[in-house]
C-alpha cells in the first residue's frame, strides 16, 4: 500500500495552480470562493454553486472546484462545531450543542450556526486568498512566469 504525502500533493496542487494561465489574483479568487463555499454549510450544493457562480464572477474554476471539496464528511462536523461555538460566542447565546437541541430550537440555533459560518468561512477564505497569492507569486517570480 502506498504512502500518502499530503504535503507533497500539496505542493503539487500549488504548483499546478501557479502553472495555470489565469492571472495570480484569478486564482487567489478561486482559492477563496471554493474555501468559501467549502467551509460554509452547504450540504452537497458546493459545487454546483461554485460553477453557477463562475458564470457572473471572473475567477479560477478550477482552484475553486478543487478547494470546494476542503470539507468532507470528516471535516464537517469540525467546521459545523467550530461555527456554532463562535456564532455563539458572538451573539451571546449559549444553547448546548447537541440534536434534541437542535430540533427544540431550530430557529435560534441555526441563526447562531449562520453567524458563525459566516465567520468562519469569511475567516478561511480571506486566508486561502493570500496564502495562495503569495504561494504563487512567489512560484512565478522563482521561475520567470508572468
Amino acid at each position: 500500500m502506498e504512502k500518502i504525502n499530503v504535503g507533497r500533493k500539496l505542493k503539487l496542487f500549488f504548483i499546478k495552480l501557479a502553472r495555470a494561465r489565469a492571472s495570480t489574483e484569478e486564482i487567489s479568487w478561486g482559492a477563496a470562493i471554493g474555501t468559501f463555499i467549502s467551509v460554509f454549510p452547504t450540504f452537497g450544493f458546493g459545487m454546483p454553486f461554485v460553477v453557477l457562480l463562475s458564470k457572473f464572477v471572473k475567477f479560477n474554476l478550477i482552484a475553486a472546484l478543487s478547494l470546494s471539496v476542503v470539507s468532507n464528511p470528516f471535516t464537517s462536523p469540525f467546521f459545523m462545531i467550530l461555527s456554532y461555538k463562535i456564532g455563539s460566542i458572538i451573539l451571546g447565546r449559549n444553547i448546548e450543542f447537541n440534536i434534541d437541541n437542535w430540533k427544540d430550537n431550530l430557529s435560534d440555533t441555526g441563526f447562531v450556526l449562520l453567524i458563525g459560518s459566516l465567520i468562519v468561512s469569511g475567516t478561511l477564505s480571506v486566508l486561502a486568498y493570500f496564502l495562495t497569492t503569495f504561494i504563487v507569486k512567489k512560484y512565478r517570480d522563482k521561475k520567470g512566469i508572468k
